[in-house]
This record gives structure tokens, C-alpha cells and sequence, in this order.
């Protein structure tokens, strides 16, 4: 395409955009209504995922140590543990400092006394906290340690895991099925706007045809306009997603109440919600332009 060509088309564009003004506000309204509602629910679905994430990693398998075990075997059964695929990060328990945590809490319970001659005879035996890399996992990693004959005992939360593994692909499936039917009702909207935009310049079509105009030198303007509309109309509900989120969630962050809910940082989420709305809001415009000027083209 030759500058010249590019200019002229850039120029009919902006000339379609200021000529039809409101039609070209109410195309773009359309377009930043659609998505800013795609936007609050994408920031609802990626808060409760993330909610979802930061309750599983307070959701770790605790293993016993055989307390015939000689501590010399307690490191290489650690890397073993440590080293496995599924497994993030492990945290070795002394049963010393262990027992430590367990007095200073009786004490703050009023109990310390009867806990004093524990540290004569320590009852509890060294263990390890598993993180694993997804819950997923948590089968696998549970069958595998308790077949190690170092292991004792093992605590585990299966019905924990299968409850949140649950919840976290129901919302995700949710959030896509959902994310797509809004898209969808989007692009209907704004192709019936654009429709109806391109229509009233029917006339002037016809006559660029009858001149011997070919179809893409009619179709580009269009084009063009389509993707101004739907890049603006994407922008707007990114920004106002950008500073509204952060707002309610400062605002939600100062009721006692909720101080246990975890947000998303305003700076993670817009990584994700800007080319979310801005390319969703230009693919609708481009489909919408494409699609409404095709019919006037064939006169």
C-alpha cells in the first residue's frame, strides 16, 4: 500500500468519525459497555482465583519422621523429599523447636505447668511441611511418602484438596463460558451499530462503485474506522477498570470484616486487563466492519 493510498484512507476515516460523530460515540459507548463489563467480570474471576491460590498455599502435607530414625538419615530423606517434581518447597520441623511452639501457646492458654516436664521427655518427633506445586499433585505426593519406611506418620488434607480443586475449576470454566457469551454479545452489538453507521453512507458506496472504485479501496476506510472504534472503545473501560479496581479494593481492604480476603495487586491484574479490553475491543471492530460493509458492496 503506497503512503498516499494509507493517507487518503487514514484521512476518510477520521473525516467518517467527525461527519458521523454520534453515531460514531454511540458505536464506541457500545463497544467500551461490552467490555467493560467482560473486564469486571475477568477482575472478579482472576480475584477469586487468586484467593483460591493463596488459600492452597497455606495447605501443605506434614510428615512425621520415624523417631528411631538416626539423624544423620535426616538430610538425605529430605533432598528425596525436597527433590520430587511435584513438590515446591519443603520445611524441615525440629521436634525441639516444635515442642517450643507448643509450650509458648499453653502458656499464652494458661497451661504452660503441665507442659514444663515435656522438654524432659519430648514426645513429638521431627517432621517436614510439603508445599506442592498444585494441589493437583497432592495424591501422588501422599502415596509416594508414605511408602517411604523413614516416615511415620503423615497428615494430610485430601478433603481440602478435592473441595478447592473443585471450586478452582468450576470458576474457571465459569469464567471462560461467561467471558465468551459476553464477547459474543459484543460483537452482535457493535456489528449492528457499525451496520447501521455504514448504511447511511449506502449512497456514497454506490456511486464509489460506479466509478470503478474496487471493493478494498471502498472496504479500507471502513476498516480503519472499525478499528479506531474498537480500540477506543477497548481503552476506555481499561482505564476505568485501571483506577476504579483500585478504589474498591481500598475500599473493601478498610472493612474489618474482609481483612481475611487477599486482592489481586492493581499492577498483576492490569497486565492482563489492557491488551484484554483493548484487543478484544479492536478485534470487534475489526469483525463488525468487515462484516456490515460486505452486504453494501455488492450493488
Amino acid at each position: 500500500m503506497k503512503p498516499r493510498t494509507l493517507r487518503h484512507f487514514l484521512k476518510e476515516a477520521f473525516r467518517s468519525l467527525i461527519v458521523n460523530r454520534l453515531m460514531s460515540f454511540a458505536s464506541i459507548l457500545t463497544v467500551a459497555s461490552c467490555i467493560f463489563i467482560v473486564s469486571l467480570f475477568y477482575m472478579l474471576a482472576a480475584n477469586i482465583d487468586f484467593f483460591l491460590s493463596q488459600l492452597e498455599d497455606n495447605l501443605s502435607i506434614v510428615v512425621f519422621v520415624d523417631e528411631y530414625l538416626p539423624p544423620g538419615d535426616i538430610v538425605p530423606l529430605h533432598t528425596r523429599i525436597r527433590d520430587m517434581p511435584q513438590v515446591r518447597n519443603t520445611i524441615f520441623v525440629n521436634r525441639y523447636d516444635a515442642l517450643e511452639v507448643l509450650i509458648e501457646e499453653m502458656e499464652f492458654e494458661g497451661g504452660l505447668a503441665m507442659f514444663e516436664s515435656l522438654r524432659m521427655d519430648n514426645p513429638l518427633r521431627h517432621g517436614f511441611i510439603i508445599e506442592l506445586q498444585d494441589l493437583r499433585y497432592h495424591d501422588a505426593v501422599l502415596r509416594t511418602v508414605w511408602d517411604m519406611p523413614e516416615i511415620a506418620n503423615v497428615s494430610d488434607f485430601s478433603a481440602a484438596a478435592e473441595i478447592m480443586i473443585t471450586v478452582r475449576d468450576i470458576v474457571q470454566v465459569a469464567s471462560l463460558v461467561l467471558i465468551l457469551i459476553l464477547a459474543a454479545i459484543a460483537i452482535v452489538l457493535i456489528m449492528n451499530t457499525i451496520r447501521i453507521t455504514v448504511s447511511t453512507r449506502q449512497v456514497e458506496i454506490g456511486i464509489m462503485k460506479y466509478v470503478g472504485a474496487t471493493d478494498w479501496f471502498i472496504r479500507w476506510p471502513f476498516i480503519i474506522e472499525g478499528l479506531l472504534i474498537g480500540f477506543f472503545g477497548g481503552l476506555i473501560p481499561a482505564l476505568l477498570s485501571r483506577f476504579g479496581y483500585e478504589h474498591v479494593v481500598t475500599t473493601l481492604a478498610g472493612i474489618p470484616w474482609l481483612n481475611f480476603i487477599s486482592f489481586m495487586p492493581g499492577e498483576d491484574i492490569f497486565m492482563y486487563v489492557m491488551p484484554l479490553a483493548v484487543g478484544l475491543g479492536i478485534i470487534i471492530g475489526l469483525i463488525g466492519s468487515l462484516v456490515s460493509v460486505r452486504r453494501y458492496l455488492k450493488v
